[in-house]
């Protein structure tokens, strides 16, 4: 056994390496630089050699960033009753230049931009880097952030939906997505009264074929209803988990595309008789991996952790949470087998309320998110939940707009070895406070948001996540939500191409 976590040990440590170049891939295709025709004939002259001054792959920055927001997750999904209207708001900001000094941009003027889809409505625009762009969103829609020129470089959005009232009653926040192929997303449960919504989007012109498997406490879960959809150029489609795994107790949901890129979110709804037990939205796991890291578990009451082999091979795991004080083991050691392909739930109920981080490391790539209760002082009263997913290294930037009349906390996560970043909290009225944070390895840092409209981290030593809180002003009981902060790709890569004749 110690060999064998030695070797997982290594491969944690080069699929680390690896994230932190995969978050530098480009959010958008590589654009092509075509040669002129005159340097495709020296080609042809010389035998195919490379004329003189010819380069290869250049690597520059971003020009155009697109980032997807889903829209209210309780419309547009068939043989469901209608839900009553949460307000869904979306929040851009584009990171100030305090927090991009080493790091280029494009000399154009800039734009970041909020549209409703399918209809390509314009809800709000800024050329002005730092300063806010939201919008509301209503039935079917999603939202669609586009950042271009200087201001592509260092942009996030934020979705909130709050159900201030009655049985559906729970906020969901979930951050504003880079399109991908193949997505994790873990949350939900068993119970009678409680529905897991996903929402897959096509944010590009051309329709896209996705499919979507549930996977369960005994493997892949085949679906009698099919699990093939059709996804309309610029539109969205959603369904419920139950009509593919019905009673799943721990579902995992993943999504392949095909023939484009998507985004999703799984949204979890409970009602417990006519007590609203919370909502929220997870949004993809970090991609599989031997090391995953959920940052932001802010306990104050059950908790737990779920996870899914994602390969064909039994999974032995072992779960620790990290504290400002360092990392600490969970009772028996913390160890789970996870057959090849299920999925297993792990209780954190013994632990004290606190903020944590949970690390699992793992002999085979597994996938990773956490689940927060919080209730009532009244046990009849109603509660919230949140989930939070594995989160990736940074390795330039990661920030996020913070709504305002909220409250707000940052947990910064290091792991491996002693770490530091760079925390910039820009105000309403855009003045930027920055803090230097270091902390020891396997530890995390806590700092409050105060009236920030937004936060941005920066790495300068070691392996750094971050995740933030955001807690409303409770009406009847809690109201909260959980989420990992998204590493933001600062360039892009220009592929040279000489158009040949003969």
């Amino acid at each position: 056994m110690n060999a064998r976590w030695a070797a997982a040990a290594r491969v944690a440590a080069a699929l680390g390496i690896g994230a932190g170049l995969v978050a530098l891939v480009p959010i958008l295709p590589a654009s092509i630089q075509l040669r002129a025709p005159q340097e495709a004939q020296e080609v042809l002259a010389s035998g195919g050699g490379a004329p003189a001054g010819a380069t290869g792959p250049t690597s520059t920055p971003v020009r155009t960033t697109v980032l997807v927001c889903p829209g209210s997750e309780t419309d547009g999904i068939s043989g469901l009753p209608p839900v009553p209207p949460g307000v869904t708001t979306v929040f851009a900001a584009s990171a100030p230049s305090e927090a991009l000094v080493g790091v280029p941009t494009v000399a154009d003027d800039g734009a970041v931009t909020l549209r409703v889809q399918p209809s390509g409505t314009e809800l709000d625009t800024t050329s002005a880097r730092g300063r806010a762009v939201t919008g509301t969103l209503s039935g079917p829609t999603t939202g669609e952030l586009t950042a271009a020129g200087a201001l592509a470089v260092g942009v996030a959005g934020l979705q909130t939906t709050l159900h201030a009232s009655g049985d559906d009653r729970g906020l969901s926040v979930t951050s504003c997505q880079v399109p991908g192929a193949e997505l994790w997303l873990l949350a939900g449960g068993g119970d009678s009264t409680r529905r897991e919504r996903l929402i897959i989007t096509n944010p590009g012109a051309n329709a896209v074929t996705v499919d979507v498997s549930v996977h369960g406490s005994a493997g892949r879960i085949s679906s009698v209803n099919g699990s093939r959809l059709a996804v309309p150029p610029h539109g969205r489609v959603g369904i419920l988990v139950d009509a593919i795994a019905p009673s799943e107790p721990n579902p995992a949901v993943h999504v392949t595309a095909s023939g484009g890129l998507v985004t999703a979110v799984l949204e979890d709804a409970w009602i417990e008789g006519a007590v609203a037990r919370g909502r929220d939205d997870v949004g993809p796991s970090a991609e599989p991996s031997t090391d995953q890291v959920v940052p932001a578990a802010f306990l104050t009451g059950r908790g737990l952790v779920r996870l899914v082999s994602t390969g064909d091979d039994e999974a032995v795991a072992q779960i620790r949470v990290l504290t400002d004080a360092g990392a600490v083991p969970l009772s028996e050691g913390g160890v789970v087998r996870v057959p090849g392909g299920a999925v297993r739930d792990v209780d954190l109920g013994t632990l004290a309320a606190g903020a944590y981080a949970v690390q699992v490391k793992s002999d085979e790539p597994v996938v990773a998110s956490v689940l927060a209760e919080r209730r009532s002082a009244d046990p009849a009263g109603p509660s919230d939940l949140a989930w939070s997913a594995a989160g990736a290294p940074i390795p330039v930037i990661a920030g996020t707009p913070v709504p305002p009349g909220v409250t707000g906390r940052l947990m910064l996560v290091g792991t491996g070895a002693d770490w530091a970043a760079t925390v910039l909290l820009v105000g309403a009225d855009a003045v930027v406070t920055a803090t230097s944070v270091t902390g020891q390895a396997d530890s995390v840092k806590v700092l409050d948001l105060g009236s920030a409209a937004a936060v941005w981290v920066r790495p300068s030593a070691g392996t750094v996540r971050a995740g933030v809180a955001i807690e409303a002003a409770p009406t009847e009981g809690p109201l909260f939500g959980l989420l990992p902060l998204v590493p933001i790709p600062v360039t892009t890569t220009d592929v040279p191409v000489r158009e040949i004749r003969r």
